[in-house]
């Protein structure tokens, strides 16, 4: 088999166990099971953003200089970690050990396998194939991880009793796939072997890279964009359980499996058509879409809770509003990655493109972790649909300026030109 059809096929594989978060769609319940509240959970999930942004630079530096292909075996490794100490230390204490630990996994994961799989293509003359291979690779990782949900809700229901070990039963199988990702980033090579640059000349090039108009803008652009997309997502268990009075069927652990499994494998489609999408609608329009859309679906679910209040009557029926939202939410999430990916590759320099993507990510997780925190807060002191509201309409109000404010030229629905590097 060629090189590169050898090295794209376990790109593949590795992607179908990137994130087999089998736990995820229970973790809520499992911290509930031990005593947290809303606003314990929120700095639960903060602690893991926090130590995103902590490493995601350092780690890749090290990634940048030492090789994607260790990171991606380190990654999730420490991501089993993670999980292994949320199972064995079940204190809020080690909830956030567990939670920072996941946050590290992640950081280590945040650039690498784009980055080797562009560096993959470059090598072989075909960086024309990257929005094509990079939208199936992420249609696989979202295939693998509504599978792991399936896996997981299935495994919840068989173990389900009163104490809610149900819940804890998914911790375990979801880090032994994580290990077993790690064995396939071992079959993989690094494409090319460069001479590593001294650090004063490598952090020149990463800082000029950062200051790129089109970066700078897109930095601002995917603060918005993730923390639309985050927020709803770590939701997405506590509208369940609401809703539970009204709608019995969403406290079944396998229902719950089936819907997150299902809601991935909505996205997983719509990933692999991003380049068909481009050439339909273009990139302005779907930059634009990905957050009205976000915004629009938070929106609605307020306004359905809000309505059950009013008329319980039709309350069974408005909660399946607000579940139907999380589809409408797959589609920005299916959309994203390739996108932006994308939009990173075709203007960095190949030895910095790691960390100028991971300072991207650091953004997002900087300026999402108080707004995390404070979100749960105000949902814990007045309800879910205000802090919903509030982050659609303050969501609204932001994509409008950023969308705006973009560079003239930028998203143009021609093919990327390398000569245009906006400085």
């Amino acid at each position: 088999m060629p090189t590169l059809e050898r090295e794209l096929r376990w790109l593949r594989a590795y992607a179908l166990l990137t994130y087999p978060f089998a736990c995820v769609p229970f973790l809520f319940l499992f911290f509930r099971d031990h005593g947290l509240d809303l606003a314990q959970y929120g700095t639960v999930i903060t602690a893991y953003y926090v130590a995103m942004f902590v490493f995601d630079v350092p780690t890749s530096i090290l990634a940048d200089r030492l090789g994607q292909r260790a990171m991606m075996v380190i990654g999730p490794v420490v991501l089993a970690l993670g999980f292994v100490v949320l199972f064995t230390w079940r204190t809020f204490t080690g909830f956030c050990v567990g939670e920072a630990l996941m946050g590290i996994g992640h950081s280590l994961l945040s650039g690498p396998p784009s980055t080797l799989l562009y560096e993959l293509l470059r090598g072989h003359d075909a960086e024309h194939r990257y929005l094509k291979e990079e939208s199936r690779i992420h249609a696989l990782r979202l295939t693998g991880t509504g599978t792991s949900f399936l896996l997981g809700g299935g495994i919840a229901s068989w173990f389900a009793d009163d104490r809610g070990y149900g819940h804890a039963a998914t911790i375990l199988p979801t880090a032994i796939l994580c290990v077993l990702c790690a064995t396939c980033a071992l079959q993989l090579r690094e494409p090319q072997k460069r001479e590593p640059r001294r650090w004063r000349e490598f952090a020149r090039q990463a800082l000029a890279d950062l200051w790129l108009r089109d970066v700078r803008w897109l930095l601002v652009y995917w603060v918005v964009l993730f923390a639309l997309l985050r927020y709803p997502f770590h939701n997405y268990q506590v509208v369940l359980d609401n809703e539970t009075a009204h709608e019995p069927l969403f406290a079944s652990p396998l229902f719950v499996g089936i819907l997150y499994a299902v809601l991935n494998l909505v996205a997983a489609p719509l990933s692999r058509r991003v380049p068909e999408l481009v050439q339909q609608f273009g990139r302005r329009r779907l930059f634009w879409a990905m957050p009205v859309m976000l915004c629009a679906s938070l929106l609605v679910m307020a306004l359905s809770m809000l309505a059950a209040e009013s008329w319980p009557q039709h309350a069974r029926a408005l909660a399946w509003v607000s579940i139907a939202m999380f589809f409408i939410q797959q589609i920005p999430f299916g959309m994203h990655w390739a996108l932006v990916q994308e939009f990173v590759n075709h203007r960095i320099q190949p030895e910095a493109r790691s960390t100028v993507w991971s300072v991207l990510s650091l953004g997002g997780r900087l300026f999402y972790s108080p707004i995390n925190q404070g979100l749960f807060v105000l949902q814990q002191l007045s309800g879910l649909p205000t802090a919903l509201s509030l982050c659609a309409g303050v969501g609204i109000v932001a994509t409008t300026a950023v969308m705006l404010r973009r560079p003239r030229g930028l998203l143009r629905d021609a093919e990327l030109d390398l000569s245009d590097r906006g400085r």
